[in-house]
């Protein structure tokens, strides 16, 4: 079995927590039951995995399916799905699957189950541009798999190791007709119950679960967008883990009930900037923007110390990152030369923001940062859902967000957010297009050597600093609040945890 491992595997190992002290009596009854409920941000999309690149519908779909391949505590690709797995040659990939691995139907996981899947995924938007160095894909007998690629990946086992890229069943896509977002149906340790309008999904535990069951009983996730609101629910009993604002950690911890976790995340908060768009077409104008923001501010104001500056759109616990360039610094008086250098004379932008009261945080500091050199920039705030629609329709000028390297690999990063191939709403969404840019990181994609890989991907950093499509802002700590009856709680960096490892505290 061949396998590299690119990145240090400490920072996937995960940061495993085990609570201590009284428990809440208003959580008893949780408690007997072994029911854990976890609050999201936002409302997931689709329980479908390969629709949605998103964190709150990825959480879920972890719990209900598998991968192929998963990455153990050191940072290798080990088989999850897969028995065992071996490059035949640099652009073939035989997988050999795990026999006696049922879905929640009743029905043995097959060979065809894995070519349907993966030929699902080259079609969807989501997973096509992680996927699309798939030649063919087909079945060897009943339990093994053959994969042919265009040209060698790198990258390929870490995709098939995200939840993205899940196992489906394909008697039960067929029967459904393709729309399970919400009536999802896999391999995974929780079995779905209940779509609950998306607001309050429940799981309960697959007692088939092949691998290691799940510790408790049922698993609820609950939409609560609020950060105030997701804290009292928190406090009051009613739900058990949650991510918390950073100013809100100190209440947490000074509470007898509950206690905090802030970790390090493989993910990058940034402006968009529409090159589709004026004055955005024009560079010196992205550059000015760029020295005009006071990136520590929004670290030392906003995250309170949980967070840093970014000097890169490639966070520094991702295979690739490189930390000694992108380091524009906050130079207002720079701001204003470039400023006047781009000659651009209307001078009024809106910065879009979903309605999450950090971000938004970010986003006034951002304003009050282009008043000082006279950009007057005016704020638009629309829920998530409605958020992610326009920016995937270039429906903006900027916009605030963040992008999460679910695979710790620079790949995931690079390719779908700023390859031209995949303008618009496929990543895309800067619509950046540089030739020189594009062929280093199609070079960092089919490169098997680490070293050459390091390089592409330091050259095609250096790029963006001076071309300013995005401009990176920091990299964030996640902070998260736990009922202390919740143990062995493992906080990933990719934020996609695995709730079947927790236990409750008797």
């Amino acid at each position: 079995m061949k396998n590299k491992k690119y990145f240090l595997g400490l920072l996937l190992a995960g940061i495993t927590v085990t609570g201590c002290g009284s428990k809440d009596s208003s959580s008893s009854k949780n408690n007997e039951s072994k029911i854990v409920t976890v609050s999201l941000g936002s409302k997931p999309k689709s329980l479908d995995p390969t629709m949605y690149n998103e964190i709150p519908s990825l959480s879920i779909v972890k719990q209900i399916y598998n991968t192929l391949f998963k990455i153990d505590s050191n940072g290798n690709i080990v088989p999850e799905l897969a028995e065992s797995f071996e490059y035949v040659t640099p652009t073939e990939l035989v997988i050999k699957l795990k026999k006696g691995v049922k879905f929640h139907n009743g029905e043995e996981l097959k060979a065809s189950d894995v070519v349907f899947s993966i030929k699902r995924m080259t079609e969807k938007p989501a997973t096509k541009v992680m996927l699309d160095v798939v030649q063919s894909v087909e079945a060897d007998g009943e339990y093994g798999v053959i994969i042919k690629l265009k040209e060698p990946s790198a990258p390929l086992l870490f995709t098939l190791s995200y939840p993205l890229t899940a196992i489906l069943n394909e008697k039960y896509i067929l029967e459904k007709g393709n729309n399970i977002g919400t009536d999802a149906m896999g391999t995974g340790a929780f079995k779905y119950a209940n779509w609950g309008d998306g607001e309050k999904i429940q799981l309960v535990a697959n007692e088939n679960y092949f691998g290691d069951k799940a510790k408790i009983d049922e698993l609820i996730f609950r939409a609560i967008p609020e950060n105030t609101s997701r804290l009292a629910a928190l406090e009051t009993g009613e739900i058990d883990i949650t991510t918390v604002a950073p100013i809100d950690v100190q209440t947490v911890e000074s509470n007898n009930e509950l206690y905090a976790v802030s970790f390090p995340t493989t993910s990058t908060e940034y402006l968009t900037l529409n090159m589709n768009r004026e004055p955005f077409k024009n560079k010196e104008f992205r550059k000015a923007l760029h020295h005009a923001i006071d990136k520590q501010s929004i670290v030392d104001a906003v995250y309170l110390g949980k967070a840093s500056v970014a000097n890169t759109i490639v966070n520094p616990t991702v295979f690739g990152s490189d930390q000694t360039i992108g380091k524009t610094d906050y130079n207002p008086e720079k701001a204003k030369e470039y400023l006047e250098k781009s000659g651009v004379k209307n001078r009024t932008i809106k910065i879009m923001s979903n309605d999450n009261s950090v971000r938004l945080q970010a986003a006034q500091i951002v304003q009050a940062n282009l008043k000082e050199i006279g950009i007057n920039a005016e704020i638009e705030t629309v829920e998530w859902g409605t958020y992610l629609q326009m920016t995937a329709q270039g429906d903006y000028d900027i916009f605030i967000g963040g992008w999460v390297a679910g695979t710790s690999d620079a790949d995931i990063v690079l390719f779908p957010l700023l390859h031209s191939s995949y303008k618009g709403g496929a990543g895309n969404r800067a619509n950046f297009d540089n030739k020189d840019y594009d062929k280093l990181v199609e070079l960092g994609r089919t490169s098997t050597e680490p070293s050459e890989r390091l390089k592409a991907y330091s050259e095609a950093q250096t790029i963006l600093e001076e071309e300013s499509p995005l401009i990176p802002l920091y990299y964030k700590n996640e902070n998260m609040g736990l009922n202390k009856r919740i143990t062995n709680f493992e906080a990933m960096p990719n934020l996609i945890h695995d709730y079947s490892i927790i236990e409750i505290k008797d």
